[in-house]
């Protein structure tokens, strides 16, 4: 009998889908299998790993409280990846999931520099705006430095970035 690791391995790389990914993120709620138990996958050839991610993602869409637990490992391994904009990954795990105490300043700041970066793609933007912007109910005094940042970059990034960056901007001004 095949292990789970090895079942999703052949699974995500057979079938490039949503819903094969999907199918597997609500099998890994419904049967409560631990992200930490998957974690190898990371590691994995890079079309199943980048894959894996992506499923984690649609977890974090279903049910976010799954993904919690294992948010401070993968940001661990950010600089260790080969998974294709990880940042993205790790973006909107923190505006989904939250973000874990021991790991929340590091992870605000990664995100300020995601903004801020004319590399970063627009979903790791737009994902790290999201989770910034949650984070100004627990620290109000981080609603002027986010101000700051957004108006800085408004015009230096695309037309979705303005988009959510508006949206968040006027969120956080009530």
């Amino acid at each position: 009998m095949k292990s789970l690791i090895e079942e999703l391995q052949v699974s995500l790389l057979q079938y490039d889908s949503d819903v094969n990914r999907k199918k597997w993120a609500k099998y890994i709620i419904n049967e409560n299998i631990a992200l930490m138990d998957l974690t190898d996958l990371l590691n994995a050839e890079k079309h199943v790993a980048n894959r894996f991610i992506w499923m984690v993602g649609d977890i974090c869409e279903l049910e976010p409280k799954v993904v919690f637990p294992a948010i401070s490992y993968f940001f661990s391994q950010r600089d260790k990846t080969q998974i294709t904009n990880f940042n993205r990954s790790l973006a909107k795990m923190f505006w989904l999931s939250g973000i874990p105490d021991e790991i929340e300043g590091k992870a605000t700041t990664e995100m300020f520099n995601w903004l801020v970066d004319p590399n970063a793609i627009v979903s790791t933007k737009n994902y790290s705006l999201l989770a910034l912007g949650n984070l100004t109910s627990k620290y109000e005094e981080l609603k002027k430095e986010l101000k700051f940042v957004i108006e800085d970059q408004l015009h230096k990034n695309s037309i979705a970035f303005e988009k959510c960056a508006k949206k968040v901007l006027a969120r956080i001004s009530k």
